[in-house]
């Protein structure tokens, strides 16, 4: 049997999870990895039962590190692109709320695959969210230095309204004019469309909520100097499509150097 065969045969996927029980899981490391931790391969599968080991000699993990109390709104998700926190439940395991870092991953000769096997896996909806998490720190949008530090006046009372507003959104999106640097003289206009779960948008209660502090938010961004917000807008996740989006950016507003979450849950071992 072949290598490709065998790791199939295996189970050998995306998603797998690795108890860092074996130093082997761990050399590649340039981080602690405790014994409680998980690791997460993020490999893509092709890449992981790739016939060959010359071509193909690593697949990568992401170190998966316990919480000791519930994740935070403001890192669930992947809102937030230097930490994201999550709830699993893996049969066999009693811990149930964990967090990560992007940069805790390493890389794990792929031959060990060989001689085990997979004990346990993510579902598709919790890997595909991590994955879109790491991507995005790749792909998120780099706004105008101009623009950023003009909102960035208002750092603090805006910091403080998208903290609010984390457990309450899905997305930000914003639509800058003109998306490019400019002097003093020129003004920036800028349109906001707060996306809602669906759920949450047709609860009443929520969407009052959502709406409270929106209009907040739309007091302390039209205070800032040199910017015109035009509109901002709350939408279901329902009812809003790519041609909505057309003209927009999704807004990574950790990235523009708002705080964190203050009340973020810790680390076990800390």
């Amino acid at each position: 049997m072949g290598n490709r065969e065998h790791l199939i045969e295996a189970g050998w996927k995306q998603g797998n999870l690795l108890v860092p029980d074996d130093s082997l899981f761990k050399e590649n490391a340039l981080y602690e990895i405790p014994e409680d931790a998980r690791l997460l391969i993020v490999s893509q599968k092709c890449d992981l039962i790739h016939e060959s080991f010359e071509s193909e000699p690593f697949f990568e993990v992401l170190c998966l590190h316990p919480l000791n109390q519930e994740p935070n709104g403001g890192y669930l998700g992947g809102k937030n692109s230097r930490r994201i926190e999550f709830s699993l439940n893996t049969p066999g395991d009693d811990i149930t709320h964990w967090f990560a870092l992007p940069y805790k991953r390493h890389l794990i000769n792929r031959e060990l695959l060989l001689e085990r096997q997979p004990e346990s896996s993510l579902q598709d909806k919790p890997m595909k969210m991590i994955l879109a998490w790491l991507s995005r720190r790749y792909t998120r949008v780099a706004f105008p230095e101009s623009f950023v530090s003009r909102i960035n006046t208002r750092k603090t009372p805006i910091a403080k309204k998208f903290s609010r507003l984390n457990p309450l959104i899905s997305n930000v999106f914003v639509c800058v004019r003109p998306f490019e640097e400019l002097d003093d003289a020129n003004e920036y206009s800028m349109e906001i469309m707060l996306v809602m779960d669906a759920k949450k948008f047709d609860d009443a209660k929520t969407y009052r909520l959502c709406d409270t502090i929106k209009n907040e938010l739309e007091y302390q961004l039209g205070e800032c100097d040199g910017i015109k917000l035009d509109d901002i807008s709350i939408e279901s996740t329902a009812s809003v499509t790519v041609e909505d989006l057309k003209y927009f950016r999704e807004w990574d507003y950790s990235y523009l150097s708002f705080r964190e979450p203050n009340e973020a849950a810790m680390p076990v071992d800390v």
